[in-house]
């Protein structure tokens, strides 16, 4: 494909799952939106993407990893990104209402990571592990819609490269109760294409060799509240613990490792939002308040 989508694509309204990894594109196609069932979009290492549009809210899995074009764009918490991903939350937390027996109840996304957690997440620590109080009476408000987890990816160096120094864990749970967690996996996908010097051409050879060929990732999850178990919704429970200990591979590159981590509550009504973490956090805004204002 030289730089562009097919049209025709858009016409396939049962399509669940769509792969433009390694290709020229420079943005993905406004049609996209048509797909009423895609489930999973995977652009990986398409290093001249430079925009997505708005997206089905139909949308479990994104990702993005090695593209650097996209990262400045993505940085800004105002950008449509952020708010085409709450759509797709707020599609999911319905779906997962009425579904109560799924068994991994998260939206991931995957998107260029080499500036680290976003300045705009106020919640956020070194390592693989991360907590956060929650308001009072969290489980009674009903414009609280769940977690957004930002795990940050780096590659490791040889000092690093020891199987001894990483293990796998994975849990959400309350920090009060670490023996009891929730029922989700936060496992991030493997990249399982990029072949420098053979998909790509010497022009887009060219641009890794300024970017690197091992591009941090930012992985993110959104995980619903009423996804939490009914035994936690009380008073008692407040203090909120996310932890992802894993190492990945991306093709045949050396392996990445959390360095870093961050949590945001999301709520569907902004400026409630707002004003709550505004006891703790006067100066600062959320990102959906803030482009609300701007619409």
């Amino acid at each position: 494909m030289e730089g562009a989508i097919p049209n025709d694509l858009w016409c396939l309204s049962s399509l669940e799952s769509l792969d433009v990894s390694e290709n020229h594109i420079r943005c993905i196609p406004d049609g996209i939106i048509q797909l009423s069932n895609l489930m999973e979009l995977h652009m990986n290492h398409c290093p001249m993407l430079e925009e997505i549009p708005e997206l089905p809210s139909s949308l479990r899995v994104i990702n993005a990893h090695g593209c650097p074009c996209l990262e400045t764009l993505l940085s800004d918490p105002t950008h449509l990104f952020w708010s085409y991903l709450l759509n797709c939350f707020k599609s999911y937390t319905e779906y997962f209402g009425y579904n109560r027996d799924l068994y991994f109840p998260r939206i991931q996304i995957t998107i260029p990571g080499s500036s680290g957690i976003p300045e705009w997440i106020r919640d956020k620590s070194t390592g693989c592990e991360v907590r956060i109080e929650l308001p009072e009476n969290w489980y009674k408000d009903d414009s609280f819609l769940g977690f957004a987890l930002f795990f940050h990816y780096l590659p490791l160096d040889n000092d690093d490269n020891d199987d001894n120094d990483y293990g796998y864990e994975s849990s959400i749970s309350f920090a009060d109760q670490p023996e009891e967690t929730l029922p989700l996996r936060l496992l991030p996908n493997n990249c399982r294409t990029y072949d420098i010097g053979g998909l790509l051409d010497r022009e887009v050879n060219e641009i890794y060799k300024e970017v690197g060929t091992s591009d941090p990732a930012l992985y993110v999850f959104y995980f619903p509240e009423i996804a939490i178990p009914e035994k936690y919704r009380s008073r008692q429970w407040n203090n909120f613990k996310a932890c992802l200990n894993y190492s990945f591979q991306c093709g045949n590159n050396r392996a990445f490792k959390v360095k870093s981590c961050g949590i945001q509550l999301i709520y569907a009504k902004a400026q409630d939002h707002h004003q709550k973490r505004s006891r703790h956090h006067p100066t600062e805004d959320h990102p959906h308040h803030k482009r609300s204002r701007h619409a």
